[in-house]
């Protein structure tokens, strides 16, 4: 199952790459321009570094759930039927690729409950989980309007990667608490 994982993790940067290199080219972009213009305040080299890094895993999960981007409303759906419910029911036997799939879902959102704590102080600790559950269900609700499916488990899983994500960044705040500190700055 893992070797499923990285042989798509892999497949998915290959073929991202160039969204993935045109969306930094754009933050980077835009980051000059507010911080010449005044609008934001440049800080501290690690902290650019971390805000580079999570722009960076933005334009992976977008490119990921959005590309290839196809503006076609009606070939999505809102299904509200739950593969994870079917299996604790005892509907459905869930074969190695569902598994991958389930566990590719947690692990996407664990960099967002990790890296959004560590950047943004006001977000510490539990206050980043409305965030992470409202950037889950932004994501949930758009993807029928580009022809992809609304997922309920996706909602769960992603969660949980972020809740996991989260309790990883309470632990390195607790540990390394001067170096977050400076992170911050």
């Amino acid at each position: 199952m893992l070797a499923m994982l990285f042989d798509y993790a892999l497949s998915f940067v290959q073929n991202k790459l160039p969204a993935l290199l045109i969306g930094m080219a754009l933050f980077a972009l835009l980051r000059y321009l507010l911080c010449r213009g005044g609008v934001l305040v440049r800080r501290s080299g690690p902290h650019e570094t971390a805000l580079a890094l999570f722009a960076l895993y933005l334009c992976a999960v977008l490119s990921l759930t959005f590309l290839p981007f196809r503006f076609d409303p009606a070939a999505g759906s809102y299904a509200l039927d739950s593969t994870l419910l079917a299996i604790a029911q005892g509907r459905y036997i869930a074969g190695n690729w569902v598994w991958a799939m389930m566990l590719g879902n947690v692990l996407m959102l664990v960099p967002f409950g990790f890296l959004v704590p560590l950047i943004w102080e006001r977000l510490r600790g539990l206050r980043v989980l409305p965030v992470g559950l409202g950037f889950i269900l932004a994501v949930e609700l758009l993807q029928p309007l580009t022809g992809r499916s609304f997922d309920v488990d996706d909602i769960l899983l992603n969660f949980l990667g972020v809740l996991a994500g989260t309790l990883l960044a309470l632990l390195v705040q607790a540990l390394l608490p001067r170096q977050v500190a400076a992170l911050r700055t």
